[in-house]
């Protein structure tokens, strides 16, 4: 999936140069002219990184960074300056807050794209080293995969109930495909976020991607599990705001049921054949 990057900068033909190299480079860009209309664009869309200018009206780029900063879903998205302040206190100043690059102009377009790709590379590698994924409070899918098997074992060998739920985003593809990959991915995070509240706290809940979130339910068997599903599909009225215009898409969720103790099936292997065959069943 293409990356979306935020280029935040008053001035329009520097915003035009940049957003230029960024696309030919196979970038997503979205624009904003200050730290004020890019809040607005991010309270609605989701980007991998932010590259943004510090002087600027209405809101400059240090308060920009600030309230960005605030909202946890960007606590990992990287933020890179980019800006005619060449001051070393400055510089000090950006770095000591926490943005992940400085870039000062004029640049070198190689030399931007290859700090850009940089900073990607590291929040995905910063990503990948939770456990539990930092912006939407679910685990890790290559954790979860360890604690199923962890888990298999004990209850059997203890003789005690747990059930695999599997919940598909069922038009996952058809938002990805009618509107846009980010906007299939934000109604994953926004559905993934209402299962995450209706666990008990000692549930497992991982998202898979795709729109596929796989729950471990400890001590409920296959008749608790599967009635919690259907209360589940019964209360859902989740939808994503398409921002061009304002509709409002629903998304829809189905899900399978498996009891993983007692049995005797490999438990990964269970999950894989749930996930397979959830892709687009609905």
């Amino acid at each position: 999936m293409r990356k979306t990057i935020l280029v935040v900068e008053d001035s329009n033909s520097t915003r035009d140069l940049t957003t230029h190299f960024l696309q030919r480079d196979g970038y997503r860009i979205l624009e904003a002219e200050d730290g004020k209309q890019a809040l607005d664009i991010l309270a609605e869309s989701h980007v991998d990184l932010i590259l943004a200018d510090i002087m600027m009206p209405n809101m400059d780029g240090w308060e920009f960074y600030t309230e960005v900063r605030k909202q946890k879903k960007f606590n990992l998205t990287p933020f890179v300056f980019l800006t005619i302040l060449d001051d070393l206190d400055d510089q000090i100043k950006g770095l000591t807050l926490g943005v992940d690059d400085y870039i000062t102009k004029p640049v070198n377009p190689q030399q931007l794209l290859a700090r850009v790709s940089t900073a990607l590379m590291r929040g995905d590698r910063l990503v990948d080293f939770f456990y539990r994924d930092p912006v939407n409070d679910l685990d890790k899918a290559t954790f979860f995969r360890v604690r199923l098997e962890q888990e298999a074992i004990r209850c059997r060998k203890h003789a005690r109930d747990l059930t695999l739920v599997v919940v598909d985003i069922g038009n996952y593809e058809s938002l990805a495909r009618g509107q846009a990959g980010w906007f299939a991915k934000a109604a994953s995070l926004e559905a993934g976020q209402v299962i995450h509240l209706r666990l008990r706290e000692y549930d497992l809940c991982a998202d898979m991607d795709d729109g596929r979130f796989a729950i471990l339910m400890p001590e409920m068997g296959e008749a608790s599990a599967r009635a919690w599903s259907e209360s589940l599909r019964g209360s859902w009225n989740v939808a994503a705001i398409w921002p061009e215009t304002e509709q409002r898409i629903a998304i829809d969720i189905g899900f399978s049921v498996d009891a993983i103790a007692p049995g005797t099936e490999n438990p990964i292997a269970v999950l894989d054949k749930r996930l397979a065959s959830l892709v687009r069943k609905w």
